[in-house]
């Protein structure tokens, strides 16, 4: 197996490098320092927690993802392949219909397009941590709150809390970006999307976890690799591997589709 690009991965993250690892692709890590929090124009729910009017969840992982590339503290040689990407936690909540134009104006929030576009993005732990993104449905208001990393252990536990016994998505936004602007001018960003359920989890159990796993580096506060994986996730629809961090399958599928990977 050949590559054509030397790969790049801006990641810290063990989990993703021990996935990388796992394809046989010849990588080097090179972290991109940026502040794990983001901060999301905000209106007031019913609940008293931000939400963003209309928003996608899809759109912030690959928005974060691609800030995470343009972040890259060099310039990419020609011969370059960065690859970024980040996952968070979205449980959802179901409400009555916001009605009114003004309401839908007053969070500024950038969708589609735009938003993937990445141009001034700030993320907040307290966003991350408690924020419902709202979308339109047919009669009532699906707002999807992002459960990112947690600030403290109580914070861990609510998150938990929140998750026993229900389905919530995991969605990893990953960017691309080659040195070689000719052949590739601008980012290519994709993203993954798993659901997951939880069993009901008693006080205890998520006490245990938090305690002793400190689950304080992962979204939505818990590893599915770890002992609350085995004890606590009874179904996944959709890849394992992105509930971890990193959807290894549909990198290697752009890699391809992008001849970066060859056998000849």
């Amino acid at each position: 197996m050949n590559t054509t690009c030397r790969i790049i991965l801006g990641s810290a993250s063990p989990r993703r490098q021990q996935l990388l690892k796992g394809t046989d692709l010849p990588f080097t890590v090179e972290p991109v320092n940026v502040p794990e929090t983001i901060t999301l124009p905000s209106g007031a729910n019913p609940e008293g927690s931000p939400y963003l009017q209309g928003a996608n969840p899809l759109e912030i992982p690959l928005l974060l993802a691609r800030t995470k590339s343009m972040a890259f503290p060099r310039p990419l040689k020609a011969d370059e392949l960065l690859i970024t990407a980040d996952t968070l936690v979205f449980s959802e909540v179901l409400a009555e219909a916001h009605t009114g134009a003004e309401e839908q104006s007053e969070t500024g929030v950038q969708t589609g397009r735009e938003a993937q576009s990445g141009t001034g993005v700030q993320t907040g732990r307290e966003a991350q941590s408690g924020t419902g993104v709202q979308t339109a449905a047919s009669g009532t208001d699906t707002r999807w709150r992002v459960l990112g990393k947690p600030a403290s252990a109580r914070e861990a536990y609510r998150m938990l809390e929140q998750l026993s016994g229900s389905c919530h998505k995991v969605i990893t936004g990953i960017c691309l970006r080659f040195g070689d602007q000719r052949t590739h001018p601008g980012p290519i960003v994709f993203s993954d999307t798993s659901l997951v359920w939880f069993m009901p989890l008693l006080p205890e159990e998520i006490r245990y976890y938090v305690n002793k796993y400190k689950p304080y580096d992962k979204a939505g506060s818990y590893g599915v690799q770890e002992w609350i994986g085995y004890i606590g996730i009874e179904r996944i629809e959709g890849s394992y591997f992105n509930v971890m961090g990193f959807p290894v399958h549909l990198l290697w599928k752009y890699l391809k589709k992008l001849h970066v990977i060859s056998f000849s």
